[in-house]
């Protein structure tokens, strides 16, 4: 069918109206007309998989990568980079209007950049001889045997040569794993955590080690996250914040990229300033807090995380406390939160309603939210605004490189910020 795309959705499907039903074409842009086949219901609308473009966009361009529109990383990389950039902007200005959220004007989007990606989890599988190293294809099963990864940085690239040979011979034919990748300031962390049970055999381990040689890795851990086993260590991994030095646990969450990172503690330096006490919620391993003076109290509830965090935290000697605490079942009370100048959280893609609704009833005078999801960003805005807070400053971020995924920083004052300079 012939269908007019009207504009990019959230997700970033192309939407088209037509008689009264809603259509959802991904690799298309607002203004063309394309010819689609109707496939599956979403929702109140209705997958339709392109055919071809008919009238295309100005704001078309090439796509940079090979691999685009069969892997699902990259839903985007055919929209020319200033329209891509004002409709991720618009996702976070929508996401407030309809909460009725009043905004300031938004600092400059930090836009994403080819090549900086430092963290990736690949899928492997393995066919016969042949090891398939890569991501899986869009809405299937199937993995993309990826070349080069035009998002991702050149030392996490390198690794998939030296993970197909090496799996080649560690997984059973049809076996599959996950290789969770972090380059951290010391090397290549590598996590293998396999999809079924396998037992690690002396010549499966001999495999492992092989790689982690080949492949310059700092760390080589097997298993899930929660019991993962360091098989392989010929540097520590390390994360360095200002003078904290943190070993973050195998497959743990960073940052996508360290030039967001750098952006997002910048601007946590330059909107809380001095505050002599802050509390980090849903600190991670306290990428964002940690390395700066004054006292930090970081409250995470990741057991392996939580274990990072202390181990920095006595290298700093008393000035970080670190609490292991579920914040959506145990938010900080008001009365908890009183007791800090500056709040500092980054919550998962839920948001923090609970917290949120705590801070709306105290007194802390700076809160800094990091947010990698406009829609509960949005809520939790809302939830501090009638609690008498002020939406003061926004950055957008931009990690995810041609993805619908947008992330951001904001900050809400309540009052002047007390000083210990004063």
């Amino acid at each position: 069918m012939r269908l007019d795309i009207l504009e990019i959705g959230a997700r970033g499907d192309g939407i088209a109206e037509q008689e009264g039903r809603r259509y959802f074409v991904a690799f298309t842009l607002p203004g063309e007309t394309v010819e689609a086949t109707p496939r599956d219901k979403r929702g109140e609308g209705i997958v339709a998989d392109l055919v071809e473009v008919l009238a295309p966009s100005r704001h078309r361009e090439a796509p940079p990568c090979a691999h685009f529109m069969i892997c699902g990383g990259c839903a985007l990389q055919h929209w020319r980079r200033d329209a891509y950039t004002g409709w991720k902007i618009d996702l976070i200005a929508r996401a407030l209007l309809q909460r009725g959220v009043d905004a300031p004007r938004f600092e400059p989007l930090l836009v994403g950049a080819p090549g900086e990606r430092r963290r990736a989890d690949f899928v492997l599988r393995r066919q016969g001889r042949r090891v398939l190293a890569g991501f899986h294809e869009r809405t299937s099963p199937r993995v993309v045997d990826v070349g080069v990864c035009v998002v991702a940085r050149p030392t996490l690239g390198a690794i998939l040569d030296p993970l197909r040979t090496a799996v080649a011979s560690i997984l059973p034919e049809g076996g599959a794993a996950d290789a969770v990748v972090n380059e951290t300031d010391s090397g290549v962390d590598l996590l293998l955590r396999p999809h079924k049970r396998l037992d690690l055999s002396l010549e499966r381990r001999e495999a492992l080690v092989a790689l982690a040689e080949r492949a310059d890795l700092a760390r080589l851990s097997w298993g899930d996250r929660a019991t993962a086993e360091p098989v392989v260590v010929r540097r520590t991994p390390l994360l360095l914040f200002g003078e904290a030095r943190v070993e973050p646990p195998p497959g743990a969450f960073l940052q996508a990229t360290k030039r967001a990172e750098q952006a997002m503690r910048a601007a946590i330096a330059e909107w809380i300033g001095d505050a002599p006490r802050l509390a980090d919620l849903f600190a991670g391993v306290g990428a964002l807090s940690l390395g700066r003076a004054g006292k930090v109290a970081l409250f995470e509830s990741d057991k392996a995380a939580v274990a990072a965090a202390e181990a920095a935290a006595r290298r700093l000697g008393g000035r970080v406390t670190v609490e292991r605490r579920d914040l959506f079942r145990n938010p900080l009370t008001a009365t908890e939160l009183n007791g800090f100048d500056a709040v500092l959280l980054d919550p998962p893609r839920a948001g923090a309603a609970a917290q949120s609704g705590e801070l709306a009833h105290s007194k802390v005078a700076r809160v800094v939210y990091a947010s990698c999801d406009p829609g509960s960003f949005a809520r939790d805005a809302r939830t501090l605004q009638d609690g008498g807070y002020r939406l003061e400053k926004l950055l957008p971020i931009d990690q995810f490189l041609w993805s619908a995924h947008v992330e951001l920083i904001a900050l809400f004052a309540r009052a002047p910020l007390r000083s210990n300079k004063s």
